[in-house]
C-alpha cells in the first residue's frame, strides 16, 4: 500500500468513526460537509435597524420612501393612522401657533395612513435629502410650485385621480378625511430609488450617544404657541410615548399609543416673509442653519449641535468635541422646536439615588 492509499483509508476511518459514534447517542458530524455560510444583513437606512438578506423586511428596503403631510392642528384629526409604522417623523409649526406633522413611511407602508393634509413652505427644505415620493392634499401655489422644484416624485389629490392611492374617509369630517394608500404610491414607482441614511446609528441603545453617557430623565415636554408634546419613557424604558396637547396620542391602525425609539428636539429659527391675506404670515422653519439640539434615547439624553448645509443634505448631529451623535436602532422623532420666546423645553431629570451613609456614619 503506498502513502496515499494509507492516507485515505485513514480518512474511510475516521468517518466511520465518526459515524458510529453517532448511532451510538452522539452528534454526526461530517467533517466533509462545507460550512454552514454566515448569514448577510442589510441595515434600513432611516432606522438603522438590520434585517437578514433576502427575507420580505430586507427586500421592503428596495422601495422608495413615501413622506406626507400629516394633520395635527386640533382634535378633529386624531387619532391618526400609521403614526407608528413611520420611520421619521418631523413635528412643525404653522399657522396660529399649531403644529402639522411631516411623516416618512419606508420600513412599513401600510395601506391606510392619514389624515393628509397641505405643503408648508419648510416641507421641500426637509424632505428634499430622501427623495422618494412627497404626498400632500394641497397648498398654496406658491408651496406647492417649491415642492414640485424639489428633488421629489410629488403625489397631491389633484395628480393622483383616478390612480387608487388617494381616497376620502367617510368616518372622518373634511377636510380632515383624506387617506392616502402610501404601500401602493411606493409600488407604482420601482423607477424611484429607495432613500439614503440621514442620521447615525449605533449597534443598540447601550452604545448610543445618549444610552452611554446620557442623564437621565422622568419626562420631557417640547411647547409651540398653541401645541405641546410631551414625551415619557415606556415601562421597559426602550421607548418614548407621546402624550399631544395633554392627552395621550394613539395611533388608529394598532390602537397603541405613539412611540419612537428617539426624540430629536431642534432649537430652530422662523422665517415670517411669507405672507397671506387669509391667514398672515405663514411661518416657514429655518432648516438651512445650524442650532442646538437635545438628543433622548433609552430614558436619558444628550445636548448637541445640529446642522444642515443645503436642502439635498442631511442633519448632521455632533458632540460638544465635534463628534457624530449616535442614536438606536428604530424610528425617529424630531421636534422643529422655535427659538424662545415661542419655543420651549422643559426637562425633568431623574432623582438621583441618595449614597448609603457608611457604617461609621450610623454610629
Amino acid at each position: 500500500m503506498n502513502f496515499g492509499t494509507a492516507a485515505r483509508a485513514l480518512l474511510i476511518t475516521s468517518i466511520s468513526a465518526v459515524a458510529l459514534s453517532g448511532c451510538a447517542g452522539g452528534a454526526v458530524v461530517n467533517p466533509l460537509a462545507p460550512a454552514e455560510p454566515e448569514p448577510v444583513y442589510v441595515t434600513a437606512p432611516l432606522t438603522g435597524v438590520q434585517y437578514e438578506e433576502t427575507t420580505p423586511a430586507a427586500l421592503q428596503l428596495k422601495k422608495p420612501s413615501v413622506a406626507c403631510k400629516i394633520d395635527n392642528g386640533s382634535e378633529a384629526p386624531r387619532p391618526q393612522s400609521g403614526l407608528n409604522s413611520t420611520d421619521i417623523v418631523f413635528d412643525e409649526m404653522v399657522e396660529g401657533g399649531l403644529t402639522r406633522l411631516v411623516a416618512i413611511w419606508h420600513s412599513t407602508q401600510p395601506d391606510a395612513i392619514g389624515p393628509v393634509r397641505s405643503i408648508r413652505p419648510m416641507d421641500p427644505d426637509i424632505l428634499s435629502p430622501f427623495g422618494g415620493i412627497v404626498c400632500f392634499s394641497g397648498g398654496q401655489a406658491v408651496f406647492v410650485n417649491m415642492i414640485n422644484q424639489a428633488p421629489v416624485f410629488v403625489a397631491s389629490e389633484t395628480t393622483e385621480q383616478g390612480k387608487g392611492t388617494f381616497s376620502r374617509s367617510s368616518e372622518r369630517v373634511a377636510p380632515h378625511n383624506v387617506i392616502v394608500n402610501v404601500q401602493k404610491l411606493a409600488a407604482d414607482h420601482p423607477e424611484l430609488a429607495p432613500p439614503v441614511e440621514q442620521f447615525k446609528f449605533a449597534k443598540d441603545v447601550q452604545t448610543s450617544s445618549a444610552g452611554a453617557s446620557g442623564a437621565a430623565v422622568t419626562k420631557f415636554e417640547v411647547k409651540f404657541p398653541q401645541a405641546s408634546a410631551l414625551w415619557t419613557p415606556s415601562n421597559d424604558g426602550a421607548k418614548w410615548l407621546r402624550t399631544q396637547d395633554g392627552q395621550p396620542l394613539t395611533d388608529k391602525l394598532d390602537g397603541a399609543q405613539v412611540a419612537a425609539t428617539n426624540i430629536v428636539v431642534l432649537q430652530v429659527r422662523v422665517d415670517r416673509s411669507y405672507l397671506d391675506r387669509k391667514y398672515g404670515n405663514v411661518p416657514k422653519t429655518v432648516m438651512v442653519d445650524t442650532g442646538k439640539a437635545w438628543v433622548f434615547t433609552g430614558g436619558k439624553y444628550v445636548e448637541a449641535t445640529w446642522s444642515k448645509a443645503s436642502a439635498t443634505s442631511p442633519i448632521v448631529l455632533t458632540d460638544a468635541a465635534g463628534a457624530p451623535v449616535l442614536l438606536a436602532p428604530g424610528n425617529t422623532w424630531v421636534e422643529l422646536m422655535p427659538v424662545a420666546p415661542e419655543g420651549k423645553i422643559n426637562i425633568t431629570a431623574a432623582p438621583v439615588a441618595s449614597p448609603s451613609p457608611s457604617p461609621s456614619a450610623k454610629k
